[in-house]
């Protein structure tokens, strides 16, 4: 027997004014993104730029040893996560078998809500401060030689080099790692999805992940539309802000 298809109903802004001010697990979630895109952003950056400023000179071994760095880039991020669940493991992970000898307890890496989004953010990390890397050694290429010959014979310190003189001159590279990662940082997926499927709970769940669940597990395909929007409007604004900065830099 046949039922009467349910008609469509036109409900206005209600699924925005529910998820925004109704929603608990939503705002909780939007919280663990900004977390998420902040730290491993920033995290990423860093150390990227760390590496950058340690390897831009000739040495012995830099065509063998800077290759090297990128390799996490290139793998599958299917296959880091499984990796990463496996290390992560309380029972039997090589993480908790390496911190037995400095004393620490096993602890629950992924089964647990309290460091679920920080095991994230590590594997994050690992997985793409190469890419923060390669962008920002490339942009220290274009930093002039004269102007930091200049500054040393000026007397100028290797901070006041790098502050007035490098910097500038890396701007746009910046920039665009930043803004690159960002973008890919608010659209986290598949080592969420393998590493802890967004658990305990909602605990390290992100915008993108959430969005997948409550559109294709749970079928409520008005309110994954409204988070799909609220997700492009967060990543529009700063992204615009970068684009406007870096055409004026340009």
């Amino acid at each position: 027997m046949q039922t009467a298809a349910t008609k469509p109903v036109f409900v206005g802004l209600e699924n925005y004014w529910n998820l925004l001010f109704r929603d608990r697990t939503f705002r909780d979630v939007l919280g663990n993104t900004l977390i998420y895109v902040a730290a491993t952003v920033v995290a990423e950056f860093l150390i990227g730029l760390g590496l950058a400023l340690l390897l831009q000179r000739d040495f012995r071994g830099k065509r063998i040893l800077v290759p090297l760095f990128y390799v996490p880039m290139m793998i599958t991020p299917v296959a880091i996560g499984l990796n990463f669940r496996i290390i992560y493991n309380v029972e039997y992970g090589p993480l908790t078998y390496f911190l037995s000898f400095v004393g620490v307890p096993p602890v629950k890496w992924i089964a647990s809500a309290t460091y679920s989004l920080f095991s994230l953010i590590l594997v994050d990390i690992w997985e793409w401060t190469p890419f923060m890397f390669l962008v920002l050694l490339a942009g220290l290429s274009t930093v002039s030689r004269e102007c930091l010959e200049a500054s040393l014979i000026d007397g100028a310190s290797y901070w006041q080099r790098f502050r007035y003189v490098t910097l500038p001159f890396m701007r746009g590279s910046i920039l665009v790692a930043v803004l690159i990662r960002m973008i890919d940082a608010f659209k986290a997926f598949d080592v969420i999805y393998t590493v802890t499927e967004g658990g305990p709970g909602t605990s390290s769940a992100v915008l993108s992940f959430y969005t997948y669940i409550v559109g294709f597990r749970r079928f409520s395909l008005g309110d994954a539309a409204a988070m799909s929007l609220v997700l492009f409007l967060i990543i529009l604004i700063p992204s615009q802000l970068l684009f406007r900065t870096l055409r004026r830099r340009s």
